[in-house]
């Protein structure tokens, strides 16, 4: 039926009508996951109706990605790190936040920082913090400036899907870093793992950190599951 209305309104309608329909679709989905009993995982149809209705095409993660990332939150008992906010934000929170697990998110950008946290205040989705962290220059690489003094001390699982690739040094600086504030057992789901530069990053990873990684080949894309211990 919007379909149709779609292809029957005259053109400068059709974007409007499109919009307000992506926008009710991303609602009803994230109101149809909070009613969800804790600790069930939302069906491929549920993300992909986020997807959609979140938009930033091009920079959202994969309903692949998305799953794997929905089923470590259910099961999260401690703080998670993300780099990089967006859509897994919401989903995190949405998952973990709401079972009191507390959501740490570095975002470099000052802008989508603000949407992102307009949309988590909007929907009420609790216990999820999206930390302005410029990218910083620590010499041989790039990485977020984290706000150290406010994190906690123990991240058990960390989401990562930022900084963007063209960041000097890519992902890399995230063990460099962060690697004292991880739980003796922590586990990490890179994103895009396929690319040069992650590759790359997974490879300096093993060989100075003795991480293990296991790559995640999905039709939608590539993401490595990496465990990290100390």
């Amino acid at each position: 039926m919007l379909q149709l209305l779609i292809r029957l309104s005259p053109p400068p309608y059709k974007k409007n009508i499109r919009g307000v329909w992506l926008q009710y679709l991303f609602q009803r989905t994230i109101r149809e996951i909070a009613s969800m009993p804790i600790g069930q995982i939302p069906t491929r149809k549920m993300l992909a109706n986020l997807q959609l209705g979140w938009g930033n095409y091009g920079f959202v993660a994969n309903i692949d990605y998305l799953e794997e990332v929905a089923k470590r939150a259910i099961q999260a008992s401690g703080p998670i790190l993300e780099c990089g906010s967006g859509l897994t934000t919401i989903i995190l929170g949405l998952l973990a936040g709401r079972r009191g697990v507390a959501v740490f998110s570095l975002e470099h950008m000052p802008q989508w920082r603000s949407h992102v946290l307009n949309v988590l205040q909007k929907y009420s989705i609790p216990a999820v913090n999206v930390c302005l962290a410029p990218i910083h220059d620590y010499g041989d690489f790039f990485w977020y400036e984290p706000p150290l003094s406010i994190l906690p001390q123990q991240f058990e699982l960390t989401i990562c899907d930022g900084p963007p690739g063209k960041t000097p040094g890519g992902r890399y600086g995230l063990l460099p870093v962060m690697k004292q504030y991880f739980a003796s057992e922590n586990t990490i789901l890179l994103d895009d793992a396929h690319r040069p530069g992650e590759m790359e990053t997974l490879e300096k990873w093993i060989r100075e950190a003795g991480v293990k990684v296991e790559m995640q080949e999905m039709p939608q894309g590539t993401y490595a599951v990496v465990t990290h211990s100390r």
